[in-house]
């Protein structure tokens, strides 16, 4: 199970009321949801998680454990309760090897853009647009111009 502590959103709050030309503040957490939403959805879309946020994977143990891409950093790896050094465990792009043994594992980590690039940040801008410009339409698919903005960053590995 994976648990996640979002980081600030990027695009911002105030970017996105930019966006929609919006000035008042008596909609920031409903503005807010609508932006996160939009956040989650591209990252589903393109298979990366874009705000830069903290981690923590916990489970059964196993031997190699693929994490949140892109990770940025591993703060701790922990098996059966028990710190595990560095040079116990390596990490390869998102895929953590463990050199130990035990039943359950615990690891804190970082992951996310260190920089979210203009197209995805536009894409982002248009599906939250889209959610609250039609907030009672059952949105099933990103807006086509979102999708496509985002279509170079896809992934298409196992996810």
């Amino acid at each position: 199970m994976t648990t996640r502590t979002w980081g600030n959103l990027s695009p911002t709050l105030a970017e996105f009321k930019a966006h929609i030309r919006i000035t008042t503040t008596d909609m920031d957490l409903d503005l807010t949801g609508k932006l996160t939403a939009a956040v989650r959805s591209a990252e589903h879309f393109i298979g990366q998680v874009i705000v830069p946020s903290t981690f923590k994977y916990t489970g059964p143990f196993a031997k190699t454990i693929t994490l949140e891409d892109p990770v940025t950093a591993v703060s701790s790896v922990m098996v059966d309760g028990e710190p595990i050094q560095e040079e116990d465990w390596s990490l390869t792009g998102d895929v953590l090897t463990i050199d130990a043994e035990g039943s359950t594992v615990e690891v804190n980590y970082s992951a996310g853009m260190a920089a979210v690039e203009p197209d995805i940040k536009a894409a982002i801008l248009l599906h939250a647009a889209a959610l609250f410009e039609n907030p009672v339409d059952s949105v099933e698919t990103l807006p086509k111009a979102s999708s496509r903005l985002l279509a170079p960053y896809r992934t298409w590995g196992v996810q």
